[in-house]
């Protein structure tokens, strides 16, 4: 039998291919690792994502109310202001009244209250907005009342004073001339009633259609405008009463001892008061 070759291979010995199975296997549980790294960091996230879900759901309603109730505080400020715009404007309107020539004593009709109330509609245009959410016509949300007030001194020594101290109420009676009996009253009647003496009151007292602020009084006369606006809240409504708005202007006649009423064609909007 012949012998084996002396140059034969030498059998292949087992280091190299136990290396690379380490290897593989430590790149298998080092993928593993890192996607159960991978499943518990997303896991986190998932569960941060919710906590933030129901934080943002409990603090909505919160922030809701607050934009709401801040967007009803502007629009009642404003409607606050247009009132005061209001009741100033018209106040204007009727007291500059010019008298006819040779006399001191100027007149309005039907028609001027009929304008001035209109321009309601240019001064303070929420209310078309606001009668329409109510359904009802503007006029039916808003009360603009007119006066001429004129005042009479209680004696002779009243008449011929000369005190210029700011209250001559002691002194002096006020009587309406002639007030507006046909303006829309919502809310109860607003309009300043004949035959009542105006009584004196505070001067930052609340308007009210019997008084008349304590330093308004003295020789002369005036116009005095009253206008009451019930602000009904867009948001909570059904939680909110209304807030009753009421602002007066009290206006010396410009050019005139005193702003009567010319019953000419009269439509019922005022009445000339007797006495």
């Amino acid at each position: 039998m012949a012998a084996a070759p002396s140059h034969m291979p030498a059998p292949a010995t087992s280091a190299g291919p136990v290396r690379g199975c380490r290897g593989a296997r430590g790149a298998i549980v080092l993928r593993a690792a890192f996607t159960g790294l991978g499943t518990r960091v997303r896991r986190f996230r998932a569960a941060d994502d919710a906590m933030a879900a129901i934080e943002f759901a409990l603090i909505l309603p919160t922030l809701l109310l607050i934009l709401f109730a801040g967007a009803q505080v502007v629009a009642f400020v404003n409607a606050t202001r247009k009132v005061e715009l209001v009741a100033h404007s018209i106040s204007q309107m009727i007291s500059q009244a010019v008298p006819p020539k040779n006399t001191t004593v100027a007149q309005v009709n039907a028609t001027d209250l009929h304008f001035s109330y209109d321009a309601t509609l240019v001064l303070f245009p929420y209310v078309m907005k606001d009668a329409k959410r109510r359904g009802m016509e503007w006029w039916q949300t808003i009360s603009i009342n007119y006066a001429a007030i004129q005042f009479t001194a209680k004696n002779d020594a009243c008449k011929n004073s000369t005190d210029n101290s700011g209250d001559l109420s002691a002194c002096y009676e006020a009587k309406v001339v002639w007030t507006s009996t046909g303006t829309a009253q919502p809310g109860g009647d607003n309009y300043r009633p004949c035959g009542t003496a105006q009584l004196p009151a505070a001067d930052d007292a609340s308007p009210n259609r019997t008084t008349l602020p304590r330093s308004s009084f003295g020789p002369g006369s005036l116009v005095a405008i009253d206008v009451v606006f019930d602000f009904e809240p867009t948001f909570g409504s059904g939680f909110v009463p209304p807030i009753r708005i009421a602002r007066s202007a009290y206006v010396q006649p410009r050019y005139a001892s005193l702003v009567g009423y010319d019953t000419t064609n009269n439509d019922g909007i005022a009445t000339k008061c007797t006495g």
